[in-house]
């Protein structure tokens, strides 16, 4: 691939997806039957920034580019709780969303790109994505359909900011998985590669970067195709038939950011979410989603009005605002920390408090 990974050019009728028992008799899709409607032109952005890229592969028509198989991570929306160990790692965000009514059949945002710290690469992750759901989490029947870009070296054995998609049909319990690793997602781009890394990337008070996603339902197939920049570059689509309750409709959308804290004894970990820096510093510095918008049922964009914001306090944070130019946005993330919490002192300040009291102790003598 352009990245130097290595993939495999693989028919497209042979791609792991027809191997899912529910997609025996399904017929690949060759293209949408339609696209979401705009209704209005978007206004040149103030801020100046600039398209990324994916990583692409030179397959021929009628193959797709897989990725070698590297290692395998667990990914989900709201941990599992163990019982083989009293301690679960926690996923925590800063996100806004909008739910339904009225139902839900797509959605689009740019997102702006960085390379955020990961510091445990075994267990953590830094994720910033769109999340398309129905369902529940606590009866099993929670269905997502997950598109954004990622640091997770658990998952490609380097620390690259790498475009990722994710599904699952019931809770990440046993359906999904990234990429495509499950059978699920049928791809039909023959150069786009699934987990390759995106390229350039933002600095802090420098050029910024970004890429734009669109995920929709079609309204004949039912399938929920995929397509990045802004030339709707087509990658593939999640046929409607591995889905239970997403396959009519989302009842939610969510933007923004989410990482794994793996650290115990109540210390907080230094991964990094979106850009590392808090959203009070704005463009240029702080990670950002903009030109937010669903898709209704009638195929057309609505540009999100009133979203929902959620965040961590403590170590992320989200800030919405509203421009003629970017529409509903917001800049998102932080640092992480490696203070501690939970009564646990640092080791440096119980040396200092050691060194008060027998300094006060020689003095009294």
């Amino acid at each position: 691939a352009s990245d130097g990974d290595t993939v495999e050019c693989v028919d497209r009728n042979k791609q792991l997806a027809f191997k899912n028992y529910l997609l025996r008799n399904h017929k690949i899709q060759e293209t949408p039957s339609d696209y979401p409607i705009m209704k209005k032109v978007q206004k040149k952005s103030i801020w100046s920034t600039s398209e990324a890229q994916i990583s692409t592969a030179k397959c021929e028509i009628g193959t797709v580019p897989i990725r070698q198989k590297e290692a395998i991570s667990n990914h989900q929306r709201t941990p599992k709780t163990s019982t083989n160990s009293t301690f679960t790692p926690q996923h925590e965000y800063a996100e806004a969303s909008v739910h339904a009514p009225p139902k839900l059949y797509g959605t689009r945002a740019t997102i702006n790109l960085w390379n955020p710290l990961v510091e445990d690469s075994a267990a953590e992750l830094s994720i910033s994505q769109i999340w398309l759901s129905s369902g529940d989490y606590d009866t099993h029947d929670l269905n997502t359909i997950e598109v954004g870009w990622q640091v997770c070296p658990g998952l490609y054995n380097d620390s690259k900011t790498r475009f990722f998609i994710y599904w699952t049909s019931d809770g990440y319990n046993i359906t999904g998985g990234y990429n495509l690793e499950e059978p699920g997602f049928i791809q039909i781009s023959n150069n786009i590669v699934l987990g390759g890394s995106i390229t350039p990337i933002s600095s802090f008070g420098g050029s910024q970067y970004e890429m734009t996603i669109l995920v929709w339902k079609d309204r004949k197939s039912g399938n929920w195709w995929l397509s990045v920049g802004t030339n709707n570059t087509i990658i593939g689509y999640w046929p409607r038939e591995i889905f239970t309750s997403l396959a009519d409709h989302a009842v939610a959308v969510d933007w923004g950011g989410e990482i794994v804290n793996s650290q115990r004894f109540g210390r907080h970990t230094k991964t990094e979410m979106g850009s590392g820096h808090s959203p009070e510093e704005g463009f240029g510095k702080a990670s950002y989603f903009r030109n937010i918008e669903t898709v209704d049922c009638y195929n057309t964009f609505q540009s999100s009005q009133v979203i929902h914001p959620h965040a961590e306090i403590t170590n992320y944070n989200i800030s919405v605002f509203r421009t003629d130019d970017w529409g509903t946005s917001f800049f998102y993330g932080g640092s992480g920390s490696s203070h501690t919490h939970s009564g646990v002192a640092p080791l440096s300040l119980s040396f200092s408090l050691i060194y008060l009291i027998f300094s006060i102790f020689f003095i009294i003598i």
